[in-house]
C-alpha cells in the first residue's frame, strides 16, 4: 500500500491535491494534532479494556494502523480517482479505484471475497466524506478508526486468544 502511495505522489498535480484537501489541516495543526492523539489514546484505551494493555506491540499496531490509513487514503481515495479521472468520467475513475482497493484487500483479508465488498462499500464510503468534505485528514482518521474496529489487536495476538 506505501508503494500504491508513493506511485500516486509522482502523478501530475499530486501535491496541489494534497494541498488542497489537507488546508484545514495546515490551518489548524493543533486541533487536528490534538484529535489524533485523542483517537489514538481512545483506541489503546479500548484495546486496553479488550485484555491487551498498553505495551510495544499494541502501540506499534495502532501506529501501523494510521500509517495504512494515510497511505490507502492518499492512493486509492485521492490521487488514483484524480489521475485517473483525467481519462473517464470522475465517478467511473472512483469506483475504479475503490475496486482495486478492494481487489488488493483480498489478499490481505485472507481470501475472502465478501470482506472485499464490505471494503468496496467503505471506500465508497469513504470517497464520499473527501468530496463532501474536502478534508482528507477527517478521512483518514475515520479510516483509522475503522480499521481499528476490524483489526484492534495485531494478527498474532487474534491467534492465541481464540487458543
Amino acid at each position: 500500500m506505501g508503494l500504491c502511495a508513493l506511485v500516486g505522489l509522482f502523478l501530475p498535480h499530486a501535491l496541489d491535491h494534497i494541498q488542497a484537501t489537507t488546508l484545514d489541516t495546515a490551518t489548524s495543526p493543533l486541533f487536528y494534532l490534538a484529535a489524533t492523539l485523542a483517537l489514538g489514546v481512545f483506541l489503546a484505551f479500548y484495546q486496553a479494556r479488550r485484555g491487551h494493555p498498553p505495551n510495544l506491540r499494541t502501540t506499534l499496531w495502532l501506529g501501523y494502523l494510521l500509517y495504512i490509513s494515510i497511505v490507502e487514503e492518499l492512493a486509492f481515495r485521492l490521487l488514483f480517482p484524480l489521475w485517473l479521472g483525467e481519462s473517464i468520467n470522475l465517478m467511473s475513475a472512483i469506483l475504479v479505484s475503490n475496486l482495486m482497493f478492494a481487489g488488493i484487500h483480498y489478499i490481505t483479508l485472507r481470501w475472502h471475497w465478501w470482506n472485499c465488498l464490505f471494503v468496496f462499500a467503505g471506500g465508497m464510503g469513504f470517497s464520499h466524506m473527501l468530496a463532501s468534505y474536502e478534508n482528507l485528514t477527517l478521512v483518514i482518521l475515520a479510516h483509522w478508526f475503522f480499521t481499528f474496529l476490524n483489526t484492534p489487536i495485531p494478527p498474532r495476538d487474534r491467534l492465541t486468544s481464540a487458543e
